[in-house]
């Protein structure tokens, strides 16, 4: 058992769900699994889960494609100061996917991101074709 499973069953902390959620994700390509474990560390209020678990819901990936539920979770995880979630949540708001397209929003939430001195390109490589 990897260590990361051992600190799960001893404290399912939500960093640890958020953990073995990367490792089903990107090791095994396990997304129902992933998918569970983001939420339930996105329950407790982790950022970075939340809006991972947001970003599944919109890929459709280990769950079914829910642009409203990824949108609350998404802006759990901006109002949290989450970057990327603030970046994705513009683009959600300049798109209209799961909620009123608003660019006033939108530019809003992109104000924040940049606040955070990251390069957008780096950002919509890691990230997919949205």
């Amino acid at each position: 058992m990897s260590l990361l499973k051992k600190l799960f069953f001893l404290s399912p902390s939500p960093e640890a769900c958020f953990q073995l959620a990367f490792e089903a994700e990107t090791k095994n390509s396990n997304y129902g699994k992933a998918a569970k474990l983001y939420e339930k560390a996105a329950k407790k209020g982790l950022a970075k889960a939340q809006f991972y678990c947001g970003y599944m819901y919109i890929k459709g990936r280990g769950v079914k494609r829910d642009y409203e539920k990824a949108f609350s979770l998404v802006r759990e995880a901006a109002l949290q100061n989450h970057p990327q979630a603030q970046y994705l949540l513009a683009q959600m708001y300049y798109s209209g996917e799961g909620i009123e397209k608003n660019t006033a929003l939108g530019d809003e939430w992109i104000a924040k991101y940049k606040e955070h001195n990251l390069p957008e390109g780096r950002l919509i490589l890691s990230f997919h074709n949205f």
